[in-house]
């Protein structure tokens, strides 16, 4: 028999909400909360998971799996694998975490990436990162009809600061870069992701079809926002205020992508396009609570240099990036009427094995 031991870190996306399931990049920061897997392997034929956090047991046939119920990631993850595992294979499992659950963190799909690995190491495939990222994308988006994109799973298994194009052949790149002063503030209020997530994908999915009845070659990936604005001028519809808003912050990564390569006036500009970044959600996605821009204010007032929605929004959390201030802007959100971790950079998912 043997255990195995799986960590795996929620992540923030520094520039890149809402594009990411429209095939754009992104730029993410792996956090240190993580989800923390314990399994050990045994021959009973049964898998049985008990997840510390909610003092909850699940336990099922080591055969496929129907999917009987929503966000069912766990058997998810194991239908990719019950092909190569022995039909006596079984596996006693404890999952414990301090990832915030619905609060932009990606908290759903490190937890698919970590049961990915842990069937993967226990068939012995010993897949890459890149690999892992994309089946814990499969189990969790594809598989379960989910309708985000595979962002939150590529930040989770790689962890540190990544850009990612999200389409094919998903190029990624490990970016040499450290942020410190990172602040999580919580709005308290949980938000929606998989009905905010739909609507939005509508959303935006009716305005590129209106932009290309409009124009004879509209494409997400290169066409010009000031174009698209004026567009927008004319026509006055809600869905192209989502594409302005699809193609603001698209920039804004390129921008971000542009500015860690070069290393010039980075925390300057990093502070300029975090704002920015902010700025595209809130007036475009219409998505930032009046709570959490109230948070925001206090805790710019407090020192943080740049605050930004994470997530879906309407509720949930937002990053305040706050060097040598982190104390200072966790208290101002504490105060008034918010929550706050001061959070850290982090490695990605991590997977040790013992003999026993």
């Amino acid at each position: 028999m043997k255990e195995i031991f799986i960590s795996t870190p929620g992540r923030i996306c520094l520039f890149g909400e809402d594009v990411d399931y429209m095939s754009l990049e992104v730029i993410t920061i792996a956090i240190d909360k993580r989800i923390e897997l314990k399994g050990k392997v045994t021959n009973t034929g049964e898998i049985r998971v008990k997840l510390d956090d909610f003092n909850q047991i699940m336990k099922f046939k080591s055969e496929r799996q129907d999917i009987l119920s929503k966000r069912d990631y766990v058997k998810s993850a194991f239908n990719l694998y019950h092909e190569y595992l022995p039909s006596n294979f079984g596996a006693d499992i404890t999952v414990k975490s301090d990832l915030l659950i619905g609060k932009g963190l990606s908290s759903s799909s490190a937890f698919s990436s970590v049961f990915v690995a842990f069937f993967d190491k226990a068939a012995n495939l010993n897949s890459t990162a890149k690999e892992i990222a994309w089946k814990a994308y499969l189990a969790e988006v594809v598989n379960l009809g989910e309708p985000g994109g595979m962002m939150d799973h590529f930040a989770s298994v790689l962890g540190n600061v990544i850009y990612l194009e999200c389409r094919e052949p998903y190029f990624y790149e490990k970016l040499d870069l450290k942020l410190d002063g990172l602040v999580i503030g919580d709005t308290l209020k949980r938000k929606k992701t998989i009905e905010l997530l739909t609507l939005r994908k509508s959303e935006i999915k009716s305005g590129i079809e209106i932009l290309s009845e409009l124009t004879n070659d509209f494409s997400l990936l290169d066409f010009p926002l000031d174009e698209a604005f004026g567009i927008y001028e004319e026509q006055k519809n809600p869905d192209l205020k989502r594409i302005l808003g699809v193609l603001g912050i698209r920039d804004i990564v390129r921008k971000g992508y542009k500015l860690v390569k070069s290393n010039e006036e980075l925390d300057q500009n990093i502070v300029q396009l975090i704002n920015m970044h902010h700025d595209f959600q809130k007036n475009y996605f219409e998505n930032v609570s009046e709570k959490m821009q109230f948070l925001i204010e206090r805790a710019k007032k407090a020192g943080a240099k740049a605050c930004k929605l994470l997530g879906t929004g309407n509720g949930g959390s937002f990053l305040a990036y706050a060097p040598g201030k982190e104390k200072n802007v966790a208290k101002s959100i504490l105060k008034n009427g918010g929550e706050a971790y001061i959070v850290k950079q982090d490695v990605g998912l991590t997977i040790n094995e013992v003999n026993c």
